[in-house]
């Protein structure tokens, strides 16, 4: 297996810190520090948690979403190990009580490592969380999603409109990167230009330019928004739209007939324009502008090889608040050689589509409560995420347990 390599971090000038950067340098510390990254990497991990202790400091590696104990470091380590991440991530190391972030970069093998550490102070030392992004070209396209047959033709109908916002949303880690660069791939032709505006580039696409803004950078992230909005783009993504600005300037880019796919954060699809109303846009540039929202989650896939069925039991129906097809089935997860004996085998991910309709937008300018307005999307049949969670359920994708926790 070839072994983990870093490139150089940022120069520190101030010569006071000679002492502490000898004392991360040192080959235990480097040891500990490389192999605890270069196992995650190994496992596919997203990332590795640094937990100081009285005595000692746990690593734990995220896989699928679940933290699982890697190794214990000697507690008489664990201040030099933060600092070896600090100089890793050209992080000021002199300062211990407040939260630091830094970004470095490696190579294991052929493949290309994004890392992202931060650190936060704790009663036992600073606890640090490497955040780990894999490069690698965006392939998923819009029928691997998951999405079924009908709300992928509706959204499908959305994009090709060729114009306005679409709203992607869900929860952090919910796949909605992987979801807008499927839109891309559905929608960028030789003849087009896209472009993507985004803080981190987990995918690189073919024939897109793709940026991201620098911590160094002297301007805010809607000034980067504004600037690709001025190169013409015909398909534009922007990553994480959080505040009044940075909707300003993807509504304004649309305004020029240009697709502006946006990813953002929220409970469902209806939340995730009320969201948008609340950092100050006013309803009727909404509803003008917004040609789709979804929503979504991503789930444990049960491993189809071990998976157990079972007929639920009449205080489930109750509970879900409808009465389920005759002979349903859900099921549990068992174990397997095939699945690690874990029961699951990668993820799956579970949708909500809103389509605006002329209804709802009148009741969005309207300034209506947003649960009228959400009750009037599901009485024109818009599929919730519960329910698609529940449809994947009866086939056996993922668990009815893992569905309702996720809402």
């Amino acid at each position: 297996m070839p072994k983990i390599e870093f490139e150089s971090a940022r120069k520190k000038k101030d010569q006071d810190i000679k002492a502490l950067r000898s004392a991360a340098d040192e080959l235990a510390v480097v040891e500990e520090v490389d192999n605890a990254i270069q196992q995650a990497a190994e496992k596919g991990a997203s990332e590795v948690h640094f937990e100081p202790y009285e005595t000692k400091m746990v690593v734990r590696n995220r896989v699928q979403g679940e933290l699982i104990i890697q190794r214990a470091i000697k507690g008489k380590l664990k201040g030099n190990v933060v600092n070896r991440i600090k100089v890793l991530g050209g992080m000021d190391i002199t300062k211990t009580k407040i939260p630091q972030s830094g970004f470095f970069r490696a190579t294991l093998g052929d493949r290309a490592i994004e890392l992202y550490g931060h650190t936060m102070p704790t009663m036992y030392g600073e606890k640090v969380v490497v955040c780990i992004q894999y490069k690698k070209s965006a392939t998923m396209r819009m029928q691997e999603l998951g999405m079924t047959k009908t709300m992928m033709t509706n959204f499908q109908k959305s994009l090709l409109q060729r114009n306005g916002m679409i709203l992607v949303s869900g929860s952090p880690g919910s796949g909605r990167r992987t979801t807008a660069y499927s839109c891309v791939l559905e929608l960028l032709q030789e003849t087009q230009l896209a472009m993507g505006w985004d803080p981190v580039i987990k995918y690189e696409v073919e024939r897109m330019v793709q940026a991201k803004p620098e911590e160094k950078d002297e301007f805010s992230f809607a000034d980067g928004i504004k600037a690709m909005m001025r190169q013409e783009p015909d398909i534009a993504y922007v990553g994480d739209i959080q505040c009044l600005d940075d909707v300003l300037a993807c509504i304004q880019g649309t305004f020029a007939k240009r697709v502006v796919l946006c990813r953002m954060t929220s409970n469902n699809a209806i939340s995730a324009m009320q969201n948008i109303l609340d950092m100050g846009i006013q309803p009727f540039l909404l509803v003008a502008s917004v040609k789709a929202s979804l929503n979504q989650r991503l789930l444990r896939r049960l491993c189809p090889h071990c998976r157990v069925p079972y007929e639920p039991e009449k205080a489930i129906e109750l509970e879900l608040g409808f009465r389920l097809p005759p002979d349903s089935h859900f099921y549990r997860p068992k174990g397997c050689e095939k699945c690690g004996n874990s029961g699951f085998v990668g993820f799956a991910a579970i949708f909500e589509l809103y389509l605006p309709s002329e209804e709802v937008n009148k009741m969005i300018v309207a300034k209506e409560p947003l649960q009228t307005i959400r009750q009037q999307a599901m009485q024109e049949k818009m599929a919730s995420l519960k329910m698609d969670g529940i449809m994947k359920a009866l086939r056996g994708w993922v668990t009815l347990e893992d569905v309702l926790l996720s809402l």
